[in-house]
């Protein structure tokens, strides 16, 4: 059965129909202005693992300046100036030096870390702090191995540690800040990354300095003995040396990581000293003329000449030389090869792989012995102070 509309009932049916229409199309509008406005307002920069990956707009502000920023300002007053004068004498008098260097505080009460080569030989040391105040420091100790140094200075006032960070988790590429002094140029802020890792360093004494840093931060003389902060503004290294052939930057510097400098400097601070193991003998170079006059089956390693009183080597069995080439009782000593697979070619080799361990660790130590090869577990000990 059909139904009919009468001509008012359908024209009040269009009107309705119309007024639907516009109010589909209003709340529509409504929201997709809403979602718009959303995602413009999301828009963030993307964070990876504390990295920060900026999206730079026009006549906005970016983070990571901001980042540098709260850097300097929050560390600005830990770094230190440090002035050395040395006296050098002479058979026509006593000349004057002057060397500067960076340092950074490490606790409240003035304890403060440079490098050791800032403050080598030097008769007088002066800090000289971001407010201008300057005070005279004593130099507490000191690993040249490491060239790593610990000044004391006595302020009427607490000073503002840094916070240090753990160098074992620096990546390659991440950003990094170093402050100083390079060319007496105080709280000089320097911005680079991470240009690689476990790199290897000699020190002025001809010892390994493992782990370091390479950054292109800008690093100049001055900078040595000052920080190298993560985007955290925590230290991870102590910029120490650069590679350059016109004495500045060419992009190319290094720092101690300072997981190393932190347990060498907590020593000090602690003890006063740098807690080495000890094998505790006297040794010398094997050279191929050694190996071809004793027909030796090593040309290289550490010879024993003898032990110390009392000697971890000697308690676990190791043989000393007895007597001199050419006696008849001549006897000769063990030469050690290698320490837990390290291969040691000579005495620097030794210390340096030494250094790796602590009092009372156990190494196996690989020996030559009269054309056999022996490894002898040897529990290391403590180094006496003054040897």
């Amino acid at each position: 059965m059909k139904k009919f509309i009468n001509p008012c009932q359908y024209k009040f049916m269009k009107i309705l129909d119309v007024l639907f229409i516009l109010f589909v199309c209003i709340v529509g509008g409504v929201v997709g202005s809403l979602v718009t406005v959303s995602l413009f307002l999301s828009e963030q920069p993307t964070t990876v693992n504390n990295t920060i990956i900026e999206r730079v707009y026009v006549n906005q502000s970016v983070p990571l300046q901001d980042k540098i920023m709260d850097i300097l300002r929050t560390n600005k007053e830990s770094v230190v100036y440090i002035n050395a004068v040395r006296l050098t004498h002479t058979f026509f008098g006593v000349f004057k030096s002057e060397a500067s260097g960076s340092g950074f505080v490490v606790s409240k009460d003035g304890y403060i870390v440079t490098n050791e080569h800032v403050v080598s030989d030097a008769s007088e040391i002066k800090v000289v702090l971001s407010n201008g105040d300057e005070f005279p420091a004593k130099l507490r100790g000191a690993d040249p191995l490491n060239d790593v140094a610990v000044i004391k200075v006595d302020v009427p006032y607490e000073l503002r540690p840094v916070e240090i960070g753990d160098s074992d988790s620096v990546r390659e590429g991440e950003f990094v800040v170093a402050i100083g002094n390079p060319f007496r140029l105080q709280n000089t802020i320097t911005l680079g990354i991470v240009s690689a890792l476990n790199r290897t360093l000699t020190s002025e004494g001809g010892f390994r300095i493992e782990k370091v840093i390479q950054t292109d931060a800008a690093i100049n003389p001055g900078n040595s003995g000052g920080p190298l902060f993560n985007l955290e503004g925590k230290v991870i290294g102590v910029n120490t040396a650069i590679v350059s052939t016109s004495g500045g930057s060419e992009g190319i510097g290094f720092a101690i990581p300072i997981n190393t400098v932190k347990r060498i400097y907590t020593q000090i601070i602690e003890k006063g000293r740098v807690i080495r193991p000890w094998l505790g003998i006297t040794g010398t170079d094997v050279t191929k003329d050694m190996a071809a006059l004793w027909k030796l089956g090593v040309d290289h390693g550490v010879l024993i000449i003898d032990f110390a009183e009392p000697s971890p080597a000697k308690e676990a069995g190791l043989r000393e030389t007895i007597s001199r080439p050419g006696r008849a009782n001549f006897i000769l000593g063990d030469i050690i090869v290698s320490i837990d697979g390290k291969t040691i070619s000579n005495n620097v080799d030794l210390l340096n792989v030494l250094l790796r361990y602590e009092p009372g660790d156990t190494v196996e130590v690989e020996v030559y012995r009269d054309g056999s090869f022996l490894k002898i577990p040897v529990t290391l000990g403590e180094r006496p102070e003054g040897t």
